[in-house]
């Protein structure tokens, strides 16, 4: 299995093995590093962008057993009640921490030979 290394994080970027990323990512429990579809979720309105169930259907892929929300630099990220449902309803745990702290912890579950995956906000 593969672990990306997230090295840094600043608003609005990420350094995950080597590269730079300015938008938010997905992290898939094999490793596979993708661009975060919030389009999917803009139907919900607001004046933030929500985690909805949508997004969270191509983390869950690969059954892990945690999936890790970085919920941007000020843990604001909104979460959809049913995005929670449809990761508990796959028997995956979620876990949420501010985008600095979900670096740590990511690297911290891959060493300790979890199965994780992670959705990564990157701004507020």
């Amino acid at each position: 299995m593969n672990v990306p290394k997230l090295k840094a994080a600043g608003f609005g970027w990420l350094i995950a093995d080597g590269a730079r990323y300015d938008r938010d990512l997905i992290i898939t429990v094999n490793g596979e590093i993708i661009p975060r579809p919030k389009h999917l979720s803009k139907k919900y309105g607001g004046w933030h962008t929500v985690l909805g169930p949508e997004e969270v259907a191509s983390a869950v892929v690969g059954d892990p057993e945690i999936l890790l929300v970085g919920c941007g630099h000020f843990g604001v990220l909104p979460i959809r009640p049913e995005t929670r449902a449809l990761v508990a309803a796959r028997g995956v745990k979620m876990e949420t921490r501010r985008i600095r702290d979900a670096l740590m912890r990511y690297a911290e579950l891959a060493r300790a030979g979890k199965r994780v995956a992670a959705v990564l906000h990157l701004t507020c």
